[in-house]
């Protein structure tokens, strides 16, 4: 029969992907043991930690530079039309 082949192909795949995982977290668990192996993760733990830190920093000084860059724009157009305003209250500003 064609449909007992593809069940029986679909039944091999599934077994052999829990037997390679099943594998692999047996080849992991006893290379936990090993000293070079346990001391490499923990480097890679702080490596990552102080990279995360280091980006998180880095992303910081930009937008606090972004966000200096839009008051420096927005400062510049509230100074014009202070000084717009204050010529328009000097022309109307009755003099004595």
């Amino acid at each position: 029969m064609p449909g007992s082949n593809r069940q029986e192909d679909s039944l091999r795949k599934l077994k052999s992907t829990h037997y390679t995982c099943g594998l692999s977290v047996v080849i992991v668990g006893l290379s936990l043991y090993s000293y070079y192996v346990r001391e490499l993760l923990v480097f890679l733990l702080l490596f990552s930690v102080a990279f995360f830190f280091f980006a998180l920093a880095a992303l910081g000084a930009f937008l606090i530079w972004w966000a200096s860059q839009q008051m420096a724009i927005w400062s510049r157009l509230a100074s014009r039309n202070a000084i717009v305003l204050s010529r328009r209250l000097i022309t109307t500003y009755p003099r004595p």
